[in-house]
């Protein structure tokens, strides 16, 4: 007999201070606020390994500053976590399907376009 255990995991907010105190306030646990000069990417390498983690939220200007492509490829293509990026306080949004994106990459289907197929 297989027993499977289903381990709740973590969503971690890394932006700028005001993001991650207000995604704090809505309920996410955990905040790694970075000053706008501040390299994300050793601390986004350690995050990647933790394996409590299931979700990433990350401004889109700290994503710009990650000088390591293979951390932006995995960034790009990582479901386990997923990382959704948001547009920090003062960033205009760059991309904006990108939940869309990561939906239909973690699912398979587009919804939007099953949404209106439905009307």
């Amino acid at each position: 007999m297989v027993q499977l255990t289903q381990q709740m995991k973590k969503m971690v907010v890394v932006g700028d201070q005001l993001m991650s105190m207000g995604l704090k306030l809505s309920g996410v646990k955990e905040s790694y606020p970075l000053s706008k000069t501040e390299e994300p990417d050793r601390l986004l390498y350690e995050l990647f390994e933790r394996k409590d983690i299931g979700v990433i939220i990350a401004s889109e200007g700290m994503i710009e500053r990650i000088k390591d492509r293979r951390l932006r490829f995995k960034i790009e293509n990582s479901i386990d976590p997923v990382v959704i990026e948001i547009p920090g306080y003062n960033e205009k949004e760059k991309h904006a399907d990108t939940l869309r994106r990561l939906i239909l990459r973690a699912v398979g289907v587009d919804l939007m376009t099953a949404d209106k197929k439905k009307k």
